[in-house]
């Protein structure tokens, strides 16, 4: 049986609201029983940290989060287990269980600290995003125009430098341009794009150009393909642009608003999911989409240094075909209608990120 990694949901912010993914809640897109039916041996849970959080309870809010994960775990110790390395995924898989990496989303929630990114390490983060929607004092978004931060700062160099040493893997999904260029001249391990697409087909800010997609290759790391309509198909993001600006300013207002109750955050999330969702009918963006953009990636740098990053669970819509981590199989199945043959879907599947992980 091929397993599948997912380098990316932002399922825990869903448990932190009071969701319990062992049930079969279909608002839940990752939960144990779609993951079982998907084939999903990894899963990297991401601890997304909102910008707009004070920077002083952004790092709290991040430990809380990577605690739900190992509560995750404990309480379901019979299917899932926390993994640092590709040793410990075997290890689960020969017992049955389904490996789990803790990943922060936003360098924010270590505030231009040291101290904090190491202490986030201690309490098991594999890997961070070094930035999200908005410009940190560090770091370079894609997300927003540039302002006074282009790229990494002497802090932001300094924290590239600490997550080679603490074997903290780097994620530049998010970041800026200029932030990649510096990631790129500085890091002395593989960096990842854990949910990303590519600029070629769909060229956007939060996409890969075809020169990025070959830097992350060359560093030894690998692009995770993210299943959102609006970063696979120029269409649907040009249609998302034009219809549904006042609903994004919404979402802002929303985590303000609504960032110290959990469930509410949630339930406004998923309203601003079904507004945009009736906005956009009649744009469709189907499962083969993601299969296009790991063909194009393959196309470019070989089948080594692709896979997927779902970002289930964090975006507001999927595409057809496509409702939750029991998709898996079918995304391999277009694959191989494609013409790629068992070791390349062995390796998009989970081999490239295990490697990684090793």
């Amino acid at each position: 049986m091929v397993r599948i990694a997912d380098l990316h949901c932002d399922t825990i912010i869903k448990v932190q609201a009071g969701a319990d993914p062992a049930s079969d809640d279909p608002h839940v897109e990752v939960r144990l029983p779609a993951l079982e039916r998907g084939q999903v041996g990894l899963q990297v849970f991401a601890c997304f940290v909102s910008s707009v959080l004070p920077e002083a309870r952004a790092v709290t809010e991040a430990r809380v989060l990577l605690g739900l994960v190992d509560d995750l775990c404990r309480r379901h110790s019979d299917r899932l287990q926390r993994v640092e390395t590709a040793a410990e995924v075997a290890e689960a898989w020969a017992a049955g269980r389904m490996a789990v990496v803790p990943a922060v989303e936003n360098g924010h929630a270590i505030g231009g600290d040291l101290a904090n990114l190491q202490r986030l390490r201690e309490a098991g983060a594999r890997s961070m995003t070094l930035t999200h929607s908005a410009h940190l004092s560090w770091a370079a978004s894609s997300g927003k125009p540039l302002e006074d931060v282009s790229g990494l700062t002497i802090i932001g160099e300094k924290v590239v430098a600490a997550m080679n040493e603490m074997e903290m893997i780097i994620d530049v999904s998010h970041v800026h341009e200029t932030t990649f260029e510096d990631v790129v001249r500085l890091s002395r391990k593989p960096f990842i794009a854990s949910h990303s697409c590519a600029s070629a087909l769909c060229p956007i800010a939060r996409n890969l150009t075809d020169d990025q997609i070959r830097a992350v290759a060359d560093s030894g790391g690998m692009v995770g393909i993210n299943f959102f309509p609006g970063f696979l198909d120029l269409s649907y993001w040009d249609r998302l642009l034009e219809t549904c600006g006042d609903l994004f300013s919404r979402l802002d207002d929303l985590e303000l608003e609504r960032m110290d109750d959990p469930a509410a955050r949630i339930e406004g999330f998923r309203r601003f999911g079904e507004d945009l969702e009736q906005r956009m009918v009649g744009v469709v963006v189907g499962l083969e989409r993601v299969a296009d953009h790991v063909e194009h990636v393959v196309s470019l740098v070989g089948d080594e240094h692709v896979g997927f990053g779902s970002d289930f669970d964090g975006v507001p819509t999927l595409p057809e075909g496509i409702s939750g981590s029991d998709c898996f199989p079918a995304i391999l199945d277009a694959l191989r209608r494609r013409g790629f043959g068992e070791q390349s879907i062995e390796r998009i599947a989970s081999g490239n990120f295990l490697r990684i992980l090793g």
